[in-house]
């Protein structure tokens, strides 16, 4: 029975081992911010988004003012860093797609060099409720609340290409303005089966942005789109931006124009509207 005595000191010298082993795994699990599984061409993937270290906070509930300003419309409250996409495959490599670069430099707090992304949820103020983020910033215990809400949902899976595959998320990369969340639209397509951001045929080489009302839809139309992107009460030039963008066979085709503010039509409010 002798080697029993030694026992106390193998398992000490096994938690020595197993504590950093395990305390990695943990930061490695921190670093996933949201994972989906993802159905392409039959077959299931797994699609991460990744930071590439832990994140910091970005319009963050510890300053609630700042927060639910329009800077950050869209991104309250938000943490970033660099950040990734990752895509898992059985019997294939993992595939990576760097999406930091996609963030615009003056739209929302990413200042062109950092990913932002909402983490939790706000609660916005209601004309009929005061049980909202303004009333209880002061609470002690309102960060510890905020951080229970759970996780806000990226990558929401749909078909917005309408190639009958929904294999393609919205990422917002800018705000331009309250309410504003301009986005661009990341993942595979029957003719670029690598991950990517997706673009148009009129500027290929430009990924292409728009409004979330006007992507949203894009979803829901098989008919080209028409959206103004900024109206007359958004601009001192006279001028108002339109938009218009089709899905043809999985591939996006966009045309921008301007038109005077003296026009009849121009006082309508910004929509996204199908093209009849």
């Amino acid at each position: 029975m002798r080697h029993l005595a030694h026992v106390p000191a193998l398992l000490l010298a096994a938690s020595a081992i197993l504590a950093p082993v395990a305390a990695r795994a943990a930061e490695l699990a921190d670093l996933v911010r949201e994972q989906r599984v993802v159905q392409v061409n039959g077959v299931s993937e797994t699609w991460k988004l990744e930071w590439d270290a832990l994140p910091a906070s970005a319009c963050g509930p510890d300053d609630v003012s700042a927060a639910l300003a329009c800077p950050c419309s869209g991104f309250a409250y938000g943490e970033a860093g660099k950040l990734s996409l990752v895509r898992l495959r059985r019997g294939a490599i993992r595939e990576t797609l760097d999406l930091t670069g996609f963030f615009r430099p003056g739209l929302g707090p990413g200042a062109g060099n950092l990913a932002v992304l909402q983490r939790w949820q706000p609660v916005p103020a209601s004309a009929h409720d005061e049980d909202d983020d303004w009333h209880h910033a002061s609470d002690f215990n309102f960060l510890t609340r905020v951080r229970s809400r759970g996780s806000a949902s990226v990558m929401r899976i749909a078909d917005y290409n309408h190639d009958g595959r929904a294999n393609e998320f919205l990422l917002q990369v800018g705000a331009a303005g309250c309410g504003r969340h301009r986005m661009v639209l990341v993942g595979v397509s029957k003719y670029n089966m690598r991950l990517h951001v997706f673009a148009s045929a009129d500027a290929p080489d430009e990924p292409l942005e728009l409004d979330a009302q006007t992507w949203e839809a894009i979803r829901k139309s098989a008919q080209a789109v028409h959206a103004v992107e900024s109206s007359c009460e958004q601009q001192s030039g006279g001028m108002e931006s339109l938009v218009t963008v089709e899905a043809r066979q999985g591939i996006f085709h966009a045309q921008r124009s301007e038109r005077p503010c003296a026009s009849p039509v121009s006082a309508r409010p910004v929509d996204a509207s199908p093209v009849s």
